[in-house]
């Protein structure tokens, strides 16, 4: 793609490359972002958005890829390509970076494969030269020299070069010993000229015979290699050598299986570089908040709250600064957009935001706008922005204009997008207008989408009678008299050049005067766009609160809705545990009957008295677990006061009123709601009692179950759940009390009491009552299925 002359201030799109640049990881991802242009073809531009998707997924899921302390391998790779060439140890040392990656971006694309499955297959395809990796491994230290394991001969050489050194000094310290001070002017071994010698003082050179190598600056020390130790020393210096060789050797053979493999580690860079360029886009997109957008085949641009990148690059530098979205849109049939407004008030932001969000999309680039954005492929962008007076080729701002737009109008056609800004500048207002017109006329018969602002009115009208044109204006709040920055269109603006220079600083009288110098037309022009503009922006606040309302409206309805489902399925949760549990309930009763049974029948074999202890345990069995109250067919409608039952709750009572999926009941002088799907229709009215005709919630005392219908009482009776709703403090601790006592004897594991919430006084004498208990082992709130804090 030719992106076209980048003139002037240009568009900024150096300024975006950097910006993706700082999110790279490696020179080479950088280098790939720093230089990176857009791409020509719908496919390919579909492929690198994808792409950017898939290291979105990446990195909310396993954060970002494996690409640190890679430093650029290159330069080693060319000199390493040289024939006859061979790498040091450090330069041989700095390529393993570069492998080691490849085994770590294997990992990671495994992890990532079920969201980035395009991405894990690019990794896959790394060279993973795990030989040369390992060859240089063992080969090298942390430093890059080489190891006594590069070679069995170097590890030779040197094991008998040590050897060799220590015994050599050995014979020195035993000689530096026996003479002492006479000969020697320190009692040190030291290395000169690859020689070991001994500090002799100069006035007993005579003492000790051999070899002078150095003196010091004072002449009075000569550093001798003494004559029994030459023969030692030249032994250690051939060992050196053939060190020195085989050093040589080994790096050259490095250095060959470095490039033989060549073409392989080219692969290897350019993946790498790559990769962190995609991952690079993704951590700006990010950042942005960023949507992908979609790909309009049929030229059309709808941008929908897009934002300036750089913009908000310097928000998060300043959160304070305020990125005002605008919406774009072009159609090729209505080619031309002509933005009109005061200065400063974001005209040329807009284009500038128009020019970047499409470069972006086709370099691979999520753009900051909403979801439902579209942007077609462009062949060409050319931008003509700011004051490009050339000093250089002695044009002023008008010829180099007109410079500018030759080359625009050499080149544009049906997929260029052409940006102008202040179009008819430069030159007499009049003529400046006519050729302006004549410019957007000549690229609307080309089938170039074409964006510029103007402050010229001729260019208002044509835009305003122009068929394959639209206008557009930057808002501008006369109250205030400062930009709004918001984008408003099929609506022509005024410059406000008075009133801006009169909120800049510019004395009444000077305003006053030159309002006078307009002419009547131009004035009543003036008050009639302000009055729109002041109507339009009532009305557009009239929207936005009446599309607030609407959307705080849904939202409730939805939060309703969920409310409502989630009360029938936690009511129907209920309905089957409650079923469970009288289910397995009853089981237990049904064994511990047979069991009783069975224990009689060995104690007492007679058939009267056999019966009478199965008619026993069955009564009991019947007061543990009554009987289903008689229910109305789930068919019946449920209507304000009929008598309900609420078998989750072992409740009986009146039905008051229905809200949505949710019903109040009123049992005795307690009134509880519960789900509308728990409670059916009774068939016999609610029985009476001294409150009223109400069943009362909290019969089931343990006195009262302790008592059979004849008034005797039963020992094994013992319901798992007390109710104390509607008792005083007084009357409930007498009655917990009471009831833990007997829950203990029938063996009760663990036993539920309901005291509700009301003012939270009756929770409180509970809960201090269970604290200091001796037969309460813990207690704790029920769950929402239990009564919550209510239980």
């Amino acid at each position: 793609m030719k992106a076209g002359r980048l003139w002037g201030r240009g568009i900024e799109w150096d300024a975006i490359r950097a910006l993706i640049a700082s999110d790279a990881r490696t020179p080479m991802g950088r280098e790939r972002a720093s230089t990176a242009e857009p791409l020509s073809t719908p496919s390919e531009v579909d492929e690198a958005l994808d792409a950017t998707a898939e290291a979105r997924r990446a990195l909310a899921q396993e954060g970002a890829p494996p690409l640190d302390g890679l430093s650029d391998p290159r330069p080693i790779l060319d000199r390493a390509h040289a024939d006859g060439s061979v790498l040091d140890g450090p330069e041989l040392l700095a390529l393993l970076p570069l492998l080691d990656a490849a085994p770590r971006l294997a990992a990671y694309a495994r992890a990532i494969r079920p969201v980035a499955p395009r991405l894990a297959a690019s990794a896959d395809r790394l060279p993973r030269l795990a030989d040369l990796r390992e060859l240089l491994r063992k080969a090298l230290d942390d430093d890059g020299a080489l190891t006594d394991r590069a070679s069995a001969r170097l590890g030779s050489v040197r094991r008998e070069l040590r050897e060799r050194r220590r015994r050599l000094v050995a014979d020195l310290e035993r000689l530096l010993q026996a003479e002492g001070d006479r000969v020697f002017a320190d009692r040190f071994v030291t290395v000169r000229h690859g020689r070991y010698v001994l500090p002799v003082r100069a006035e007993a050179r005579g003492r000790l015979r051999g070899i002078v190598h150095d003196r010091s600056q004072s002449g009075q020390t000569l550093f001798v290699e003494p004559e029994a130790m030459v023969e030692t020393n030249n032994d250690l210096v051939a060992l050196e050598r053939d060190e020195q060789q085989e050093t040589a050797r080994i790096l050259a053979e490095l250095t060959e299986a470095v490039r033989a493999r060549r073409d392989e580690l080219a692969a290897l860079v350019e993946t790498l570089g790559a990769l962190d360029w995609v991952f690079a886009r993704a951590h700006l997109a990010d950042r942005m908040e960023a949507t992908r957008p979609a790909l309009d085949r049929q030229g059309r641009v709808d941008l929908k709250a897009a934002r300036h990148p750089l913009l908000l690059a310097q928000r998060w530098r300043d959160p304070a600064r305020e990125v005002v979205p605008v919406d774009l849109e072009l159609a090729p049939d209505r080619p031309l957009l002509l933005i009109t407004g005061p200065n400063a008030g974001g005209k040329t932001i807009a284009l500038k935001t128009l020019a970047l969000l499409s470069l972006m999309t086709q370099a691979g680039c999520h753009v900051p706008a909403a979801e439902g954005s579209r942007v077609p492929v462009f062949e060409r962008i050319f931008a003509v922005i700011g004051d490009d007076q050339s000093v250089a080729e002695n044009l002023s701002t008008f010829s180099a204009f007109i410079k500018q737009i030759r080359e625009v109008l050499a080149e544009a056609d049906a997929r260029s997008l052409v940006l102008l800004d202040e179009l008819g500048a430069g030159t007499d207002p009049d003529e400046g207008a006519a050729l302006a017109r004549a410019i957007l006329e000549s690229l609307a018969e080309r089938g170039a989408l074409v964006v510029a602002t103007t402050h010229l009115e001729p260019l208002r009208a044509f835009a305003a009678v122009e068929p394959r044109a639209r206008n557009a204006s930057v808002e501008f709040d006369a109250a205030t008299l400062a930009p709004t920055f918001r984008l408003v269109y099929d609506r022509p603006g005024q410059s406000w050049a008075l009133a801006i220079a009169a909120r800049l600083g510019l004395a009444p009288a000077l305003i006053l005067s030159a309002e006078g110098h307009r002419t009547a037309e131009a004035r009543r022009l003036g008050e009639l766009l302000a009055q729109l503009d002041a109507r339009n922006r009532s009305e557009a606040e009239r929207a936005r609160e009446l599309e607030r309302r609407e959307t705080e409206t849904a939202a409730r309805l939805a939060a309703a809705r969920d409310a409502e489902r989630r009360a029938g399925e936690q009511a129907r949760a209920v309905l089957e545990r409650a079923k469970a549990e009288a289910a397995a309930l009853l089981t237990d009763i049904r064994r511990a009957v047979s069991s009783e049974w069975e224990r009689l029948k060995r104690a007492d074999r007679s058939r009267p008295a056999l019966q009478e202890s199965r008619r026993r345990l069955q009564d009991a069995a019947a007061r543990v677990l009554p009987a289903v109250p008689d229910l109305a067919p789930t068919d019946s409608p449920l209507t304000p006061g009929a008598p309900v039952v609420a078998a989750h709750l072992g409740l009986k009572g009146e039905l008051l009123e229905i809200h949505g999926e949710t019903a109040t009941v009123r049992a005795g002088s307690v009134t509880v709601r519960v789900p509308v799907a728990a409670l059916r229709r009774s068939e016999t009215p609610v029985a009476g009692d001294h409150r009223g005709n109400h069943w009362e919630a909290d019969r089931r005392t343990p006195e009262a179950l302790r008592r059979r219908p004849d008034g005797k009482h039963e020992e094994r009776g013992i319901a798992a759940e007390l109710m104390l709703l509607g008792k005083t403090t007084d009357e409930a601790r007498d009655l917990v009390e009471q009831y833990l006592d007997d829950a203990f004897m029938a063996g009760l594991p663990s036993v539920r009491l309901v005291h509700g919430k009301g003012t939270g006084a009756l929770r409180k004498t509970v809960r201090t009552l269970l604290s200091s208990h001796p037969l309460v082992e813990s207690f704790r709130d029920g769950e929402p299925s239990e009564g919550g804090a209510g239980a």
